[in-house]
């Protein structure tokens, strides 16, 4: 049946027959459009979303150098299982937020060039939304107009648009809205073999990268599910008690078995596909501060601040974190999940009008039992499910629980429109209805939609913020192996977005701290830096670098004292010790024995002479029985790294470690380090590059074993005479889990050949 439209419009005679012709075609471009144009500047490659933490930027400083060098990485015909540049190296593929195996980064960042592919992940990413939403909404028998609602709120929701800098976690949320579809589908057309089209869709958000929203659209779906089964069954038994006892039930009424068992298959083949993804993330995550789980103090930190739900009805109420003046108590994008005022009265109204709907019922029970998830602590529910539900502990931030929130009210408000549009017609027509008052729908929510969405991400000029920064420009002129610090990073963040009054005024000063390098910008300039900004890293690399929870100890070594950063000399040991060759920072350093290259108003640029090079031999160890004992013997005046080296177990017994030698880095590639190795009389070589398992040692072909040297390095013993050693990222659980997603693949396709060869 074609959508009915008011003879009032004077392209109503021109469009009938486009719809009758392509019924999806039109909506489909409307809604692309509506994406495309309000961010031109993203589709026209004239400028680049920069939204600002405060403290750093978790879009320029986490999620797109990561792709960065993904990109880096498949152009060169190497796998980006390792990222070499921050941290002395941290497992790429294990870093889930990276999306190193999800198809759109995949593709996107292997042909294209990086900032093309990152502005197209973003937008297929919020088209990817709106037409899931958009489908999902046609498939409960809304109407067009209450469809287009639908679909706009959910990829212009708060959650989506504030989350936009957090790429693997829109990345996994646009496609729950396909999640919903394919389940709504198999129940509807009786087909429960459909529900394996679920596992594809939830493969795909793990392979986006966030693990926690992935793992919540599965808590959806069972429920979802569930709902679905209880309904059918109750169903089932009416009809069966209504049929005579010498009649046999209809047995497609009674089938409700199948459904659960391909159900729970499809969420086995989802986990399955995204085995490659999943195994070397949970291997990491068993060596961070989240192994075994979190405790509910750190999860529930930053919580959900209860005058925030006044942002449902105006988004400002609290003020706007874009002009800075946000005075919410918890952290303004983590709270944000407005849908539009007209959106989230439509809702109410499908509650009111339409409360014997299933699904009426459904998402309005979803959306309050969201909402006080999203509470955290505020409510004692939360923490009971923390402690209860399985896989909760090892997340923080209840607040992710609003994109569900959101997606309720968006499928209420669809439901809400399509009821109050129809009147008395007919619900077989009124389901397809274009009508003015549709029309001004659709056109209240988009102008109310844009008005306050768009301001949440800044826009930057392409060509200004792909300037090469000058410091870059004058570090580049060193063709050595190196690393840099900066100190001071997040106070220069702090003072950008003071500058730029939140990212309302003229973005000029997040332009100008580029020029610090901050982590993990530098890996967008292919230099090498000792800390970094990672949400998961390794608790031996954080208790000396520190990390955005806590701080390392190498906040111990220096100190501010009347604007100028006052060194210990176990900081500029430290420095030595991880080949940091040049120190960038927005304070004076009190290290008159370091070259000062660059004096700028809040710009100092350090040169340290007395860098170890990235690969060089000491003499002797000295075993530290414990971490504590290691970070003392660091610490202490008399550690030499020049001579000695910190093991946390003993050499290989019967190896000659008496010597010294000289070491030159032949190659260094992305899972590959080769060196050239010389010494007299046996010697301990070590690689200032972070020690982490899957790498295996070789010398001269032959594996050796590694050690884990100044609290979190590598180090190998190296026999005298000259020598080729090899360092090889070989990670057993990364060929395990790639295995199981390509068993799993081709077991689905097998499976799925053969329903479709016994149905024909």
């Amino acid at each position: 049946m074609l959508p009915r439209i008011h003879a009032s419009y004077p392209l109503a005679l021109m469009v009938r027959p486009f719809l009758k012709k392509h019924p999806l075609l039109l909506p489909v471009a409307f809604l692309v459009l509506l994406i495309l144009l309000p961010y031109w500047k993203l589709a026209t490659m004239q400028g680049f979303v920069i939204t600002d933490d405060i403290f750093t930027s978790d879009i320029m400083n986490e999620g797109f150098p990561y792709r960065h060098y993904i990109s880096e990485a498949l152009k060169k015909g190497e796998l980006p299982t390792w990222l070499p540049y921050i941290y002395g190296g941290i497992p790429l593929l294990a870093r889930a937020e990276a999306g190193v195996c999800y198809p759109f980064n995949l593709l996107l960042f292997g042909l294209l060039p990086p900032y093309v592919a990152l502005n197209l992940v973003i937008l297929l990413t919020l088209i990817t939304a709106a037409l899931g939403m958009y489908f999902y909404a046609r498939e409960l028998d809304v109407g067009m107009s209450g469809a287009l609602v639908a679909a706009l709120s959910f990829a212009y929701s708060g959650f989506m648009v504030s989350h936009i800098k957090h790429l693997s976690m829109v990345g996994t949320v646009c496609w729950f809205p396909f999640g919903l579809l394919v389940i709504e589908r198999a129940f509807r057309r009786r087909a429960p073999s459909q529900l394996l089209w679920l596992g594809c869709v939830f493969g795909l958000q793990h392979l986006s990268g966030h693990t926690q929203t992935a793992y919540y659209s599965g808590l959806v779906y069972v429920c979802y599910v569930g709902f679905r089964l209880l309904s059918f069954k109750e169903k089932a038994g009416h009809a069966q008690r209504k049929v005579k006892s010498t009649t046999r039930p209809d047995p497609a009424t009674l089938q409700w078995k199948p459904y659960a068992l391909w159900f729970i298959l499809a969420m086995m083949f989802g986990v399955g596909l995204s085995a490659v993804q999943l195994l070397p993330t949970y291997e990491l995550v068993g060596l961070t501060q989240r192994a075994g789980g979190v405790t509910f103090d750190y999860a529930a930190s930053y919580a959900y601040d209860p005058a925030n739900f006044k942002t449902f009805f105006y988004p400002l109420a609290n003020g706007d974190i874009s002009n800075a003046t946000y005075t919410g108590d918890s952290i303004f994008w983590e709270d944000y999940g407005y849908v539009g005022l007209l959106t989230f009265l439509l809702a109410l109204v499908a509650v009111v009008r339409s409360w014997n709907q299933w699904h009426v019922r459904f998402f309005a029970f979803t959306a309050v039992v969201a909402y006080v998830f999203v509470l955290g602590p505020n409510t004692p529910v939360y923490e009971a499910a923390f402690y209860a539900v399985p896989g909760m502990k090892f997340f923080r931030f209840p607040t992710r629980f609003l994109f569900v929130v959101d997606a309720a009210l968006c499928v209420l408000a669809a439901l809400g429109a399509t009821g109050l549009l129809a009147g008395r017609r007919a619900p077989e027509r009124s389901k397809l209805l274009i009508s003015p008052l549709g029309v001004a729908v659709v056109t209240i929510v988009i102008a109310d939609l844009l008005f306050f969405q768009l301001r949440q991400n800044p826009i930057v000029d392409a060509h200004r913020w792909r300037e090469e920064p000058k410091t870059v420009q004058r570090l580049k002129q060193d063709t050595s192996l190196f690393r840099i610090f900066s100190p001071g990073a997040s106070e220069v963040h702090k003072a950008a977005f003071a500058s730029a009054r939140g990212w309302s005024g003229d973005l000029q000063p997040y332009i100008d701290q580029r020029e610090y390098l901050q982590p993990s910008s530098n890996v967008l300039y292919g230099l090498s830096s000792a800390d970094g900004y990672a949400q998961l890293t390794p608790n031996y690399v954080v208790d000396i670098w520190g990390d955005q929870n806590r701080g390392g100890l190498i906040l111990q070594t220096a100190s501010l004292a009347e604007g100028r950063l006052v060194p210990q000399a176990s900081f500029r040991k430290i420095m030595n010790l991880f080949n940091v060759k040049y120190v960038i920072s927005p304070w004076e350093i009190a290290a008159h024995d370091w070259e000062l290259l660059e004096r700028k108003p809040r710009l100092f640029i350090y040169r340290n002479p007395d860098v170890l090079p990235r690969a060089y031999f000491v003499e002797r160890p000295r075993v530290a029985a414990t971490p504590e004992i290691a970070k003392q013997i660091l610490l202490s005046e008399d550690f030499d790294p020049t001579r000695e080296v910190i093991l946390h177990e003993n050499v290989t017994p019967g190896l000659s470690t008496t010597g010294g030698g000289s070491a030159t880095v032949e190659q260094y590639r992305t899972n590959r380090v080769e060196i050239s190795a010389t010494t007299t009389s046996g010697g301990i070589l070590v690689l200032s590059d972070t020690f982490y398992p899957g790498w295996n040692a070789y010398i001269d072909g032959v594996r050796t074993n590694i050690y884990r040297a100044n609290y979190c390095q590598r180090a190998v013993v190296v026999p005298a005479g000259s020598h080729t050693v090899e360092f090889r990222f070989e990670s057993p659980t990364i060929l395990w889990g790639f295995v199981i997603s390509c068993g799993t693949w081709l077991g689905g396709a097998g499976l799925a050949a053969m329903k479709r060869r016994h149905s024909t």
